[in-house]
């Protein structure tokens, strides 16, 4: 079988990879599932108003490796919704971010929008090819702002 001929197959290894120790996250397995012209865009409320943060995937990693530096951070998916048509898939994957994976305290919790491209196709007309993460953008829970219950494991 293709590497990352899945979408599951992509999603745990984008959690795997962000998450560990200090300095326990894995930038190499990780540039793996992105496509090299990928987008990446942090969002948030500054001072009250919202703001877009889009990085390249080599940026992104520059400006994440200082933030989580001497800290242990688990990002850990607690529910999808995928959507796919021919060779592109939308996926709503929501998360909540631990210092342990075990920990009971959550820091954090919110959505990665998460699009996907198949770079192949089978006689069958369906994606045979492996997938790549073309950009994400994600939101965090803040007062007012819930993960919708149905993006959540039951």
């Amino acid at each position: 079988m293709t590497k990352y001929a899945t979408i599951d197959e992509v999603l745990k290894t984008l959690y795997d990879c962000i998450s560990g120790p200090p300095g326990g996250q894995d930038w190499e397995r990780d540039r793996e599932i992105y496509h090299p012209r990928c987008v990446l865009v942090r969002t948030r409320i500054e001072d009250g108003k919202p703001f877009a943060y889009p990085f390249s995937y080599e940026e992104f990693v520059e400006a994440t490796i200082p933030l989580l530096e001497g800290k242990s951070f688990y990002e850990i998916e607690i529910g999808r919704k995928v959507e796919i048509f021919g060779q592109i898939a939308h996926v709503y994957s929501a998360y909540e971010a631990r210092e342990t994976p075990d920990n009971p305290e959550i820091q954090f919790r919110g959505v990665n929008m998460i699009h996907l491209w198949n770079d192949g196709m089978g006689d069958d007309g369906k994606p045979d090819g492996r997938w790549w993460i073309m950009g994400i953008i994600w939101d965090n829970e803040r007062e007012g702002l819930n993960l919708p219950s149905e993006w959540l494991k039951p």
